[in-house]
């Protein structure tokens, strides 16, 4: 569910700023892109093993979310704006010993721009929910730094419903003025597990770590603050290694964690468009994506205001019948943080990554809402 008023990428939501209008996917979807990695989080045979199979796995997200997007010129292209209650299916089919992953995603807040997502994969055992939104400003001197809002909630029921807290990396898009933007990672992120233990991932723009763009530095580590049983270190959009502190002979001998450019990602299997509905995103922007592609772009600009012009007028019968942009969801439900599992969930998790790390390590909304698949 992907974005873009043609004349600026500074309203940019949860998924928009990274999509390829194009190609009119969700930036969710990206989550997906290494199944067999995904399933995997659940067979580590400790705590430990499950939360580098966790770190592993996020890594290999960021590869097509934030660095394949860009075209072969170098820039990250501009994409639409997704409508409240856009929905997006995706589905990787596995093999008996992986299970398939299902993902569910909709556009649950259009003011401010919020997305909610469900991926699982049921005979893995895994599952993560949560939602993301964007908080973007001016940056000096040519570009935009946008910090993402909201998390992701990882759970393995076969692990006693084991939990791990996602924090969102922050962005940070420059070449505006050049008319080629680009997006590099900056901060740090965190996964705490309820295991207790946290792998805190800070990200360099200039090759901090290792005289590369998009290096990283991971350390996973008891939240008590006892010495590290794992250390990752490389480019995220390349190869990284890890060492094994836990070894008897830990000699800091490093092995490969993952390579972006050697294991591919997995292209999503989606319904044909004569069978999708009129608010998924390949069959809702349809119109404005081929004109596009035809570089009809009168026809595009036409298409896409239509699209918002109903928007509109939905917005004012609703607030006309007091109505609030939940009620009008057909795939997620708002929840009460506080009668909700995963809600708790999080509760508990948010102490322990605040008590580790500080309070600007979350960033989430005022009102921290959560979305739930309807069940």
């Amino acid at each position: 569910m992907s974005k873009g008023k043609d004349s600026s990428l500074i309203d940019s939501d949860s998924s928009s700023i990274l999509s390829q209008a194009p190609q009119k996917d969700s930036l969710n979807q990206y989550w997906g892109d290494h199944p067999k990695l995904f399933a995997s989080i659940s067979a580590g045979e400790t705590p430990e093993e499950r939360l580098l199979n966790c770190t592993r796995w996020f890594i290999s997200t960021l590869y097509g979310s934030y660095s394949s997007r860009t075209t072969t010129a170098g820039m990250e292209k501009k994409p639409y704006n997704p409508i409240l209650g856009e929905q997006y299916f995706a589905q990787w089919t596995g093999d008996e010993a992986t299970g398939d992953l299902v993902l569910t995603a909709e556009q649950v807040s259009h003011h401010p721009p919020v997305l909610g997502f469900h991926l699982e994969n049921k005979k893995a055992g895994v599952v993560l929910e949560g939602h993301c939104g964007q908080k973007s400003r001016f940056a000096m001197p040519a570009g935009i730094d946008v910090n993402q809002t909201g998390h992701a909630i990882v759970t393995l029921p076969n692990h006693n419903n084991e939990t791990y807290l996602i924090t969102l990396p922050s962005l940070n898009i420059r070449g505006i003025v050049t008319g080629r933007p680009s997006v590099e990672l900056s901060g740090a992120t965190y996964i705490v597990s309820s295991a207790g233990m946290i792998a805190s991932i800070e990200y360099s723009t200039r090759g901090y770590f290792s005289g590369e763009r998009n290096s990283f530095k991971a350390t996973l580590e008891p939240l008590d603050g006892d010495d590290p049983f794992y250390t990752v270190q490389g480019v995220w959009s390349g190869v990284s290694n890890y060492v094994d502190h836990t070894k008897e002979d830990d000699d800091d001998e490093s092995e490969l964690f993952f390579d972006a450019l050697v294991d591919r990602p997995v292209a999503p299997e989606l319904k044909p468009k004569d069978e999708m509905g009129p608010l998924e995103s390949h069959k809702l922007w349809s119109k404005v994506t081929d004109a596009i592609n035809t570089k009809d772009y009168a026809t595009a600009s036409r298409e896409k205001s239509k699209i918002e012009d109903a928007q509109r007028v939905l917005a004012k019968a609703r607030k006309e019948r007091g109505e609030t942009q939940a009620d009008a969801l057909k795939i997620f439900v708002l929840v009460d943080e506080d009668a909700d599992a995963t809600g708790k969930a999080f509760q508990a998790l948010r102490e322990d990554l605040i008590d580790a790390v500080g309070t600007k390590a979350l960033r989430e909304d005022e009102m921290r809402p959560h979305w739930r698949l309807r069940k």
